[in-house]
C-alpha cells in the first residue's frame, strides 16, 4: 500500500485518543472549571500518577497552577456534545457549572469535584510540571478514584457491552468502541 507524507501537524496520525474532562476549582469565583483533555495517560502504577498536557495559555493550567490538584473524568459517547460545549466555552468568561447545569460530585481526597455523568473519575494532587514544547505535562499522583456500578468487571476492566467510552479523533469529531470488537486472544505467551 503506498503511503503519503505529511508535514508534522497537518494529520491526527496519533488519534483517536480517549477524552476525559479535566474539573479544576475556580476559588475566586467560587466555582469549578471543565474543559475537554484529549493529550492525557497513565504514567506509573505505584505511585499512580496520571498526566495531562494543556497550553500554559488556558485557564485550566492557570487554576490547576493556583490550586494544586485537579480531577479527570471519562465520559460514555453520549456525552460527546457536553465535551465539545465545554471546549467552546472558555471558564475564563463563562460558569460553564451554571450554563450547561452540571451536576457535580464532591471531592473525597480533595476539594476539587467530579463530574456526575462521569463512568469513572479520578482526583489528582499535582506533583510535577514539565514544558514540554507548547503544553506543559501537568502530573498528578491520583488520591481516589471513583466509578459508576457495573462500569469495570472483576479485573478492573472496562465493560463495553454496558457502555460506550467516547474517543477523540481531531477536528471536533468524536468516536467509540464497539463491543464485538473486544478480543482476548489467547496467546500462550506467560507474562513475566
Amino acid at each position: 500500500m503506498p503511503h503519503e507524507s505529511f508535514v508534522p501537524g497537518s494529520c491526527y496520525f496519533y488519534y483517536p485518543r480517549l477524552m476525559c474532562i479535566v474539573g479544576v476549582r475556580d476559588d475566586a469565583k467560587r466555582t469549578c472549571n471543565f474543559a475537554p483533555v484529549a493529550w492525557t495517560t497513565p504514567l506509573s502504577s505505584d505511585p499512580p500518577l496520571f498526566g495531562i498536557c494543556l497550553s500554559p495559555s488556558t485557564y485550566s493550567h492557570q487554576l490547576v497552577l493556583k490550586t494544586g490538584e485537579f480531577t479527570v473524568n471519562f465520559l460514555s459517547h453520549e456525552h460527546a456534545p457536553l465535551a465539545e460545549t465545554l471546549g467552546k466555552l472558555s471558564g475564563r468568561d463563562t460558569d460553564k457549572v451554571k450554563a450547561l447545569t452540571l451536576k457535580l460530585e464532591p471531592g473525597e481526597a480533595l476539594s476539587t469535584p467530579s463530574l456526575a455523568v462521569a463512568y469513572a473519575s479520578a482526583e489528582c494532587l499535582l506533583l510535577e510540571r514539565h514544558h514540554v514544547g507548547d503544553q506543559t505535562l501537568l502530573v498528578g499522583e491520583v488520591q481516589r478514584i471513583r466509578t459508576s456500578p457495573d462500569a469495570f468487571d472483576a479485573d478492573g476492566v472496562l465493560r463495553l457491552d454496558r457502555l460506550n467510552p467516547l474517543l477523540y479523533l481531531g477536528s471536533s469529531r468524536y468516536a467509540t468502541t464497539a463491543a464485538a470488537s473486544l478480543d482476548r486472544p489467547a496467546s500462550g505467551v506467560k507474562s513475566s
